[in-house]
């Protein structure tokens, strides 16, 4: 009798390794089948996009709908990596707690913000700055329509990518991944630093949702530049700062804000009103029209200002 019960207990605890197994591996499909619905939804919408297939085409206008499918791309992309988090981490949002669901929606917004910074944050550069780095970073965007249509014309950005390696879009993807996607972010979602050692190489999903959201920063980018080579300095970039007050007609807000007075802000006499706590997708000014920067609220007390970038 105590042979069978230790059997049945060995068996149990094969049978729950063999779960938890099955439970990773639904969980990693999960996260598969959700990239591959974002690419291809990504993919139709940019057939409705306003992406000039040459530079020679593009103008503020024109700008103006890339950011837009730029700074979509972005929101994607780090939907994309909380959702993987999420189901990667223990404390899985599935539980109905208000705390809980606060602390990854400012996760997530903190997320995109990050994101934010590195793929659109310098996209729209001036002038002077153009000058000041010639032999750096933006060397590389003075470019033929035809170098860029080359690039713009796979369905799949991986295809431009393994097509065209030593790119400037390419050189732009890899030097930016290993920045967008810092290894902890990596290896929070993965277990692994797998995705850093096939940047360069790999076919990846993960990557490919990357390349997605580079592919229209990058886009971005030559486009802006080729206004300025053209003489057109109308576009302007907008960044709110932290502290400023809510300003309905520069800035949409991403969630419901966050109650309290911030750390090292507890001044009690000091009143209370709706301020920024963070950017997490920077805007746009061209001519009179104004893409809103999308930011995440707080409830404490407030500075002015409001930082425009370039």
């Amino acid at each position: 009798m105590a042979c069978l019960f230790q059997q049945r207990g060995s068996d149990i605890v094969v049978l729950k390794r063999e779960l938890e197994a099955l439970q990773r591996e639904n969980s990693r499909l999960n996260r598969q089948i959700k990239s591959e619905k974002l690419s291809s939804s990504k993919q139709k919408s940019d057939k409705g996009s306003v992406v000039p297939k040459e530079l020679a085409t593009a103008t503020p206008s024109t700008v103006l709908e890339v950011f837009k499918v730029a700074s979509a791309s972005v929101h994607d992309f780090a939907e994309l990596i909380a959702t993987s988090m999420m189901q990667a981490s223990s404390d899985n949002c599935t539980v109905k707690d208000a705390a809980v669901e606060q602390s990854w929606t400012w996760r997530r917004c903190s997320l995109e913000a990050h994101l934010s910074r590195t793929m659109l944050v310098g996209a729209i550069i001036t002038g002077t700055e153009e000058e000041e780095e010639e032999d750096g970073d933006t060397k590389w965007l003075k470019m033929s329509g035809g170098r860029f249509d080359r690039i713009m014309r796979f369905c799949d950005p991986l295809d431009a990518l393994m097509q065209y390696p030593i790119s400037g879009f390419s050189r732009f993807c890899r030097s930016r991944y290993l920045a967008a996607v810092p290894a902890e972010t990596e290896a929070a979602v993965f277990r692994n630093l797998d995705q850093r050692a096939f940047v360069a190489r790999g076919r990846t999903w993960f990557y490919r949702a990357f390349a997605t959201m580079a592919r229209s920063a990058w886009a971005l980018r030559a486009a802006t530049a080729r206004c300025l080579e053209h003489g057109v300095h109308g576009v302007r970039m907008l960044y709110a700062r932290r502290g400023s007050e809510y300003a309905e007609e520069l800035m949409e807000s991403v969630a419901a804000p966050a109650y309290g007075v911030g750390e090292g802000e507890g001044d009690t006499d000091t009143e209370e009103k709706l301020s920024v706590a963070f950017t997490v997708t920077p805007g746009v000014k061209v001519g009179a029209t104004v893409v809103a920067c999308r930011v995440l609220l707080r409830q404490c007390r407030h500075q002015e200002g409001f930082l425009q970038i370039q």
